[in-house]
């Protein structure tokens, strides 16, 4: 039998992890957007256990992936979200659902809402170069690609890079999956409604062209396509210096 969605998770904390200091029910669930193949998520901080781990349970009727951490290892995990600027784990512990010793773990709560409102740091010119090093490229493969197939995947890399780029020149978190496309929504609904629409065309009609002329409109306003004289490594760690 298939518990409700907090019950189960309450259920499954007691039964589990008796002895942790507080439990937050995340995800679509907690979100009120679940559907029949959503999964409970769940970050649980338990001092009794021995360090930080990822493990996916089956129980009360659901496919339950647990997140559990210390107070000595989240930082660490809240420092890769803002790095990589994929904030998963501070949108669960910011958004999430108390379902157990709010009161214990209310600072991390605060600290995960501080650093979501936040925003991830803004790319350093090299980075930017990079992205525009890789958009470039993909735009040029796509232009010269005959195999129809070969056209698939370059189209699907494509729309990846050009929603990163268009959330990460915005200054906006990241996501995976789903998330990527929920957070260009989110950030900027005009950008994402013309990507989605350039992807429809690809893949719909086998149309090039807007896939193209949205890479060459979002890489404008920061010096246009790159590729010659583009560098990684020491050369342009020399350069970027003045140690030439």
């Amino acid at each position: 039998m298939r518990l409700a969605g907090e019950e189960a998770a309450k259920r499954f904390v007691q039964t589990h992890f008796p002895l942790c200091d507080g439990a937050l029910l995340a995800g679509s669930v907690a979100q009120g957007g679940a559907t029949e193949a959503s999964d409970l998520d769940l970050v649980i901080f338990d001092e009794s256990q021995d360090g930080p781990f990822r493990r996916t349970y089956r129980d009360f009727g659901w496919i339950i992936e647990v997140f559990v951490l210390t107070r000595e290892s989240y930082r660490y995990f809240f420092d890769v979200a803002i790095e990589s600027a994929i904030p998963s784990l501070l949108r669960m512990c910011a958004c999430g659902v108390p379902l157990h010793g709010q009161a214990a773990i209310s600072d991390i709560l605060e600290e995960a809402r501080s650093a979501l409102a936040a925003g991830p740091p803004p790319w350093d010119i090299r980075e930017l170069d990079k992205a525009r090093y890789e958009l470039s490229e993909l735009a040029a493969d796509l232009t010269g690609a005959e195999d129809r197939a070969e056209c698939m995947f370059i189209a699907a890399d494509l729309g990846r890079q050009l929603a990163v780029f268009a959330l990460r020149t915005r200054c906006c978190w990241l996501g995976e999956g789903k998330w990527l496309v929920r957070s260009l929504r989110d950030c900027d609904a005009g950008a994402s409604g013309k990507l989605v629409a350039a992807l429809e065309a690809f893949y719909r009609n086998y149309h090039k062209s807007q896939l193209l002329t949205l890479a060459e409109e979002w890489l404008a306003p920061y010096g246009g396509p790159l590729t010659e004289g583009y560098a990684e490594g020491q050369e342009a760690e020399e350069d970027f210096f003045g140690r030439g």
